[in-house]
């Protein structure tokens, strides 16, 4: 004997709307812009400190950086995850003396090989692990001759997978719809983003990497 069972085509948009409504749903909006506060100096230096001996001030968009009185550390600071893996990236448009930039968990320290040196203007990358848990600081150390200085701008540091960058969501959250400045992104390995779970976070791997400027929103749900 055959049996036959229908039921009606569900709607998506009306089960959310009763979940929402007998309080079992939950949305909330997740910004993934980077760590460092202010790596693009669109109008002043908030979130950066200047050690005494130099003078900073914002040009254009960009911090303009000089060793007046042998002052060398130029630095901000955010929190890291133990065993996360994280890359940093700054672009340099002008350089005198032998300058570089380091991260680590204290001013003008660097952890696990987490410092690229330079002399000449020029886009300048580093990956490194964090070791600990905490604050970290990035510190651009300016060349020790006075006189000295840099120009730099689009300062940013992202967690990655130790390829790509990626955005983890909070535990508890997966990912509904990703937004990059305002736009709404197409999920899929052949467009905007991919979902990962790794059977505890959910993750979003950008197909472009996020500059200092992307801002990205990521609505969640509770998962």
């Amino acid at each position: 004997m055959t049996v036959y069972i229908s039921a009606d085509a569900k709607n998506l948009r009306e089960e959310l709307a009763s979940l929402r409504n007998q309080g079992g749903y939950q949305e909330q909006q997740f910004y993934f812009d980077g760590l460092v506060t202010n790596g693009t100096f669109d109008s002043d230096l908030s979130g950066w400190t200047v050690s005494s001996g130099l003078s900073a001030t914002v040009v254009s968009g960009e911090a303009v950086i000089e060793n007046t009185s042998g002052g060398r550390n130029f630095y901000s600071s955010f929190s890291l995850t133990q065993g996360n893996k994280y890359h940093a990236e700054i672009v340099v448009s002008a350089n005198s003396g032998s300058s570089n930039f380091r991260i680590g968990t204290g001013v003008g320290s660097e952890v696990n090989g987490a410092r690229v040196d330079f002399s000449v203007a020029g886009t300048y990358q580093l990956d490194f692990t964090a070791g600990a848990s905490g604050t970290f600081y990035l510190t651009l150390t300016v060349g020790g001759i006075t006189g000295n200085g840099m120009t730099i701008d689009n300062i940013s540091v992202f967690e990655t997978d130790g390829t790509n960058v990626i955005h983890t969501m909070p535990k508890g959250w997966k990912p509904k719809d990703v937004f990059e400045d305002g736009l709404l992104q197409r999920e899929g390995a052949a467009h905007d983003y991919e979902v990962v779970y790794d059977g505890f976070d959910y993750v979003v791997k950008p197909t472009v990497a996020p500059s200092a400027t992307t801002q990205t929103c990521v609505i969640g749900v509770k998962a």
